[in-house]
């Protein structure tokens, strides 16, 4: 992982155990291995989108699994990771993907049983479907902006 950090351009790279150590005034990505398992990565989510300092609350967590059906990258959207990425993707692709978690306008959507980006899009389920609640679930809706040279911005929207 520190290898295909330093490959990516990431200028400093922390082990897991290092986290309290990311350096002020940077805006950190977080790279986590598919590996883990399921119930420690959600921990590891948990425990980022919890904080109340803004820069690790919102910055881009990303799962990467080494290869594989594309379907496998599901429970990973659900969980709430920003991007979900394979290892054996041309790691300009990769490149790609990670430059597009910067300078736009991202909504967050904070619920009860989830917090992560906006995924409504990706579910498109039918009316019947069980699945959907009627009348939706009680959620907040948090406009996000990540900018290299200026931070994090977020702020609630209706």
């Amino acid at each position: 992982m520190t290898t295909l950090a330093r490959n990516l351009g990431f200028g400093h790279v922390l082990d897991y155990t290092r986290l309290n150590a990311v350096p002020p005034r940077t805006l950190p990505f977080f790279l986590i291995h598919n590996g883990i398992a399921d119930h420690l990565k959600q921990r590891l989510l948990r425990g980022l989108r919890s904080t109340d300092e803004l820069r690790r609350k919102y910055a881009p967590i990303i799962c990467l699994i080494p290869q594989g059906p594309r379907h496998q990258m599901v429970p990973q959207v659900e969980m709430g990771f920003d991007e979900v990425l394979f290892l054996s993707d041309p790691i300009a692709e990769i490149g790609k993907a990670l430059t597009a978690q910067l300078g736009r306008e991202l909504l967050y959507i904070e619920s009860p049983q989830y917090f992560g980006p906006d995924r409504r899009r990706l579910e498109r389920v039918s009316r019947g479907d069980p699945r959907r609640v009627p009348g939706g679930t009680e959620h907040r809706r948090i406009q996000v902006v990540r900018d290299p040279q200026h931070g994090i911005r977020a702020s609630y929207v209706s």
